[in-house]
């Protein structure tokens, strides 16, 4: 069983996975922000083993700018986890992953958006749906033009929330949003809460398509709640789960008040 956790309303969501089948998982973000990029390659259970997936420390991980025409093998940390030393992301770039696990090979491309959206306010409010809880209201602007694609991550006193929001421009080209990020509350997910005065950050990601649609199809496979959710869809391939993730990253802080 591989379990993930997506969306502003986060549920643990129970993969599709035979008693006997286990996957590789890959996952890899680069921003345009100064590296080391990370690129995890574990290993799922069967549904009956604890969600703990071990590293594969015999994989060879390459990425490479496919733009510029130059390529990195990353260092191997342990753990599954493998970090670049000099590559640099750069807006309007094209990224090729390439995992190699003994003879089988998996690859993803993921595309830096040119234009990077800046988040320009930050606060926190009251739901309108419990006053009890506490969310922030991040606020940035779609430019003109459709096409732009986006995830929200959200930190509340350095403690990162399960999951993430995406937004895309389809039918709301050249709108700012200012909605309210909603997460799951309930002491079994796990989450921090929004208290007065705490450290709040938000990161806005702009994602090409390809990682909008992962996220998207994960968050439609929460909302069915079904009993045997399909895989979202992913830019992997070559059969692995997980997401290779070029985007260019905003951040915007703020305390909470209320």
């Amino acid at each position: 069983m591989l379990v993930l956790m997506s969306s502003s309303c986060e549920k643990v969501i129970d993969i599709n996975l035979n008693d006997s089948v286990s996957q590789i998982v890959i996952e890899g973000e680069m921003t345009n922000d100064p590296g080391p990029y990370k690129v995890t390659v574990t290993q799922s259970k069967n549904f009956n083993e604890n969600n703990i997936f071990p590293g594969r420390n015999d994989a060879v991980v390459v990425i490479t700018d496919q733009t510029a025409q130059i390529a990195e093998t990353l260092t191997n940390a342990g753990s599954g986890t493998y970090f670049t030393e000099k590559m640099r992301g750069v807006p309007g770039h094209t990224y090729l992953l390439r995992v190699t696990l003994k003879d089988t090979v998996y690859t993803a491309t993921s595309t830096m958006p040119l234009e990077k959206v800046e988040l320009t306010a930050l606060y926190s409010t009251r739901s309108s749906f419990d006053s009890d809880n506490i969310f922030m209201v991040p606020i940035f602007t779609d430019p003109a033009g459709n096409g732009n694609y986006y995830r929200l991550k959200q930190f509340i006193r350095g403690i990162q929330v399960k999951g993430s929001v995406v937004r895309s421009d389809e039918a709301t080209d050249g709108r700012t949003f200012d909605t309210q990020l909603y997460y799951r509350t309930e002491e079994e997910y796990g989450n921090p809460l929004i208290n007065l005065g705490d450290d709040l950050v938000v990161e806005l990601q702009s994602i090409d398509k390809g990682v909008y649609d992962f996220y998207r199809t994960l968050n439609t496979t929460i909302d069915q709640d079904a009993s045997t959710p399909a895989n979202p869809l992913t830019n992997i391939k070559g059969g692995a789960l997980g997401v290779f993730n070029a985007c260019q990253s905003s951040k915007f802080g703020a305390t909470a008040k209320f």
